[in-house]
């Protein structure tokens, strides 16, 4: 790029006919622009330390020469694996790049993990990052057999292999302000990952804290459909690892990929999005459903392991979903900074409907500061307007002795379980209709047809210590349903998950103030949703109804039937305690088994089991 601006200005120089003094002079500014944009480009990489050994084995991708690396990340500090935890302890190093796929030095792993755990950011090209260990012997260097042990520290548990980029069409995440560009790649390999560290709540089936999110740069694209991510980000935010982003190109990299005209950009871009270490810019209504005439109020969220030096500025854009973004009309347009120093309110939509947000957070003021006015971040988000007359429309869903029905034609359920891909289990704490809205027609453009949902985890952010819902609760389970009625998929709904111990009482499933704050809760939804025909009525009271140990001594909520089978006197009871893999003594110990039937729950007493024996 330098030589061709030199050259642009010699010849501008001549046809002008200036004199040789004024040439001199523009190559000489020519190559001292050169001489600072090497310098600039050496301080970006200053920070970083490449792992390069001679005659180290790939694995999975190509391997780079020494002199192609070199090339490729200017001012790194490169490093055998024999000064590799020097450098790794150094303050100063921020990056640390492994470039041989999935093979990596079994002899540093210990410092590598440590510099992990502590905040360092992770840039792996190629391959199934830490799945093949090396060592070296006498006589030279030599890959072990493919093994998760070292990844499973990281939290992944195993990679799944997608397709290649023959054939598949490239598109990078638009939500990332990130310009990646194409490259071809062999196999993809997608991680099977943990994103949490930290159980909320000590019972089964809690949700964990959401402690690390995982972005696809890009994705191989086929029919409409996502096959592949050939290039990831895990941005680690809090507790294990927290501080730090991890940068991988997990894919087979052809032979002759380092020596490609895309390689130095690509690899430069994907260092220097490494190296600015975990970030989390989020941008939500308060309420993901506002009655006509509400103004829309915001909550903004920006936490960086490496803040701006610039001043930050926020722009927000909501829009109607179903006009095109073009119309002015429709758009509503709000600024500020970051942090707020007040709340940031969206004016009333005018008319009802599924609206989108979309936030960008720029450093510079773009105004003053032009030259270093840059989109850091984009978060979209959305909320609706309600609209009970669309809520209510659409097929009825019935359900006859044997099957469900949608206006009255029996219908093969093939269906999948599914909250939210950006929240999990927590998305009625962290509700984004805009989320929802995406992966639900993702999910019915596949063929499926209905929706199994529901609360797992969190009540007490759910309902008062009555089971009495909170007003967000049920505004956040009309959007909702909303956002599945416009994806044309009906939903069973589920209320308490395994046992239904959150709402007190000395047994879940037979006191009385416990059933009695059970059926508040479930029946303040109820009447509210009952007229909706796009929903299976069937709600469910427990998902997955399990073994209970509270509350099997004493509590007046014993009979003697139940006492007896309890105490594994019952027949029938070998059966089970085969299937569920529980030695008798442990039945006397407190666990009995209950039945989800048409009347409610029954548990399975003396009369049952010997039916079954």
């Amino acid at each position: 790029m330098i030589d061709t601006y030199v050259k642009k200005i010699v010849i501008v120089s001549l046809s002008t006919n200036r004199p040789m003094r004024t040439i001199s002079l523009f190559i000489v500014g020519a190559l001292l622009l050169s001489v600072g944009t090497g310098a600039l480009a050496a301080d970006r990489f200053s920070s970083t330390v490449v792992f390069s050994e001679a005659r180290f084995p790939a694995a999975d991708a190509a391997g780079p020469s020494a002199h192609q690396i070199a090339a490729l990340l200017p001012g790194a500090r490169f490093a055998p694996a024999g000064q590799l935890a020097t450098l790794l302890k150094d303050p100063a190093t921020r990056l640390l790049v492994l470039p041989y796929g999935s093979a990596f030095p079994e002899e540093s792993w210990p410092e590598i993990y440590a510099f992990l755990k502590n905040g360092g950011n992770l840039l792996v090209l190629g391959g199934r990052p830490f799945t093949r260990s090396a060592y070296h012997d006498s006589t030279g260097w030599k890959l072990r057999d493919y093994s998760v042990r070292f990844a499973r520290s990281l939290m992944i548990d195993q990679y799944q292999t997608t397709p290649g980029s023959n054939g598949l069409q490239f598109q990078p995440n638009p939500d990332l302000p990130l310009k990646l560009p194409r490259f071809a790649w062999g196999r993809a390999f997608s991680p099977v990952i943990r994103l949490s560290a930290v159980d909320l709540y000590h019972r089964g089936g809690a949700a964990g804290s959401i402690d690390a999110r995982l972005d696809a740069l890009a994705w191989g694209i086929k029919d409409g459909r996502k096959l592949a991510a050939p290039a990831i980000e895990i941005d680690h935010l809090r507790n294990g690892f927290g501080g730090g982003r991890w940068v991988f190109l997990n894919s087979e990299l052809a032979a002759d990929f380092y020596s490609g005209p895309a390689s130095a950009e690509l690899v430069q871009t994907l260092a220097e999005l490494a190296l600015r270490g975990s970030e989390e810019f989020t941008v939500h209504p308060v309420f993901p459903l506002y009655f006509p005439g509400e103004p829309i109020q915001l909550e903004v969220n920006w936490h960086a392991s490496a803040p701006s030096t610039l001043p930050l500025t926020i722009k927000i854009t909501s829009f109607p979903e179903v006009q095109p973004k073009d119309q002015p009309q429709a758009r509503s347009e709000i600024s500020g900074t970051v942090p707020s120093e007040e709340p940031l309110l969206l004016p009333a939509p005018k008319t009802p409907g599924l609206y989108v947000i979309e936030a960008e957070l720029r450093e510079g003021d773009g105004v003053h500061d032009k030259v270093h006015d840059k989109l850091r971040a984009i978060h979209h988000s959305g909320f609706w307007v309600r609209d009970q007359a669309f809520l209510r429309s659409g097929p009825r869903m019935t359900v006859n002795k044997d099957y469900f029905e949608l206006d009255g034609q029996p219908l093969a359920v093939v269906g999948t379980t599914y909250m939210s891909g950006e929240s999990q289990r927590l998305y009625f704490d962290r509700p984004n209709v805009y989320v929802w809205d995406r992966d639900l027609a993702q999910i019915h453009s596949a063929g499926l047809n209905m929706i199994r949902t529901g609360w797992w985890t969190g009540w007490d952010k759910l309902c008062d210590e009555n089971g009495q819902p909170y007003e967000r609760t049920l505004r956040t389970l009309e959007a909702y349903l909303m956002t599945v009625r416009k994806n044309g998929l009906p939903v069973q709904f589920n209320f308490l998950a395994f046992l239904p111990d959150v709402l007190g009482g000395v047994n879940p499933y037979l006191d009385p103030e416990a059933v009695r704050r059970q059926q508040t809760l479930i029946s303040s939804v109820v009447e509210r949703f009952h007229d909706g025909p796009h929903r299976t009525g069937e709600m469910e009271r427990v998902a997955q109804p399990a073994l209970s140990r509270s509350g099997c001594a004493g509590g007046g909520v014993e009979s003697p039937r139940q006492r007896s089978a309890r105490d594994g006197r019952a027949p029938g009871r070998h059966r089970f305690c085969s299937a569920w893999h529980v030695r008798r003594p442990q039945l006397a110990e407190g666990l009995r088994l209950f039945s989800l039937c048409p009347g409610g729950l029954r548990e399975l007493g003396p009369h049952h089991a010997r039916s079954n024996s």
